[in-house]
């Protein structure tokens, strides 16, 4: 590993979290666990060979820590640990900055996953209560609050999205485009607390 040689926190940072793609998986595993697989289908153009080495860099620093999932799954994931973790503002705040930057996709890839990512970062509201993201082959829990936590999966809801992955995206972003079931008032609260 290249090192910048500086005795700065900022320099330091960088040696451990400023190559390629590391800050990317970061944010792949901050809603939860995800499959070796997993990782490498949402990141387009990362090869099988330099995730390795990053996910072994990641383990080798104490940001990541491969377990297996309890049964029934037993599925082996990447999982952020305690140290990974801290790593969430940074990422918030650099998708803050990013995000004056985002105009039309063009080719860009667009993943309903970083838009729920992207959420803890524009919440700003005071309500209450647990909102469901159903697409047809993934799922989101919200709880609102603060901070507002969002999560890989589905826990019992106030308010169920369900609709395509286009859809629930424009949703996140203000379009009324897809099915809204359960109270009004979460769903009301959830819309006005985005910035």
């Amino acid at each position: 590993m290249r090192s910048y040689k500086q005795f700065c926190g900022v320099a330091k940072a960088l040696d451990v979290v400023g190559e390629r793609w590391t800050l990317l998986l970061v944010r792949e595993l901050l809603l939860g666990p995800r499959r070796y697989s997993d990782l490498l289908s949402a990141l387009k153009g990362l090869t099988t060979n330099l995730l390795a080495d990053r996910l072994r860099r990641m383990t080798a620093e104490g940001l990541i820590e491969r377990v297996t999932l309890p049964a029934p799954s037993g599925a082996r994931v990447y999982q952020l640990t305690a140290r990974g973790r801290e790593l969430e503002a940074v990422v918030l705040a650099l998708g803050a900055f990013g995000a004056s930057y985002l105009t039309e996709p063009g080719g860009d890839a667009v993943n309903l996953r970083w838009a729920a990512l992207s959420l803890k970062r524009r919440w700003n509201g005071t309500g209450e209560g647990t909102m469901v993201l159903r697409a047809p082959t993934r799922s989101f829990t919200i709880v609102l609050g603060a901070p507002l936590l969002v999560m890989d999966g589905e826990l019992p809801a106030d308010v169920v999205l369900t609709g395509e992955e286009p859809e629930l995206l424009a949703a996140l972003f203000g379009a009324d485009s897809v099915t809204v079931d359960g109270d009004a008032a979460v769903w009301k609260a959830f819309r006005d607390g985005l910035r």
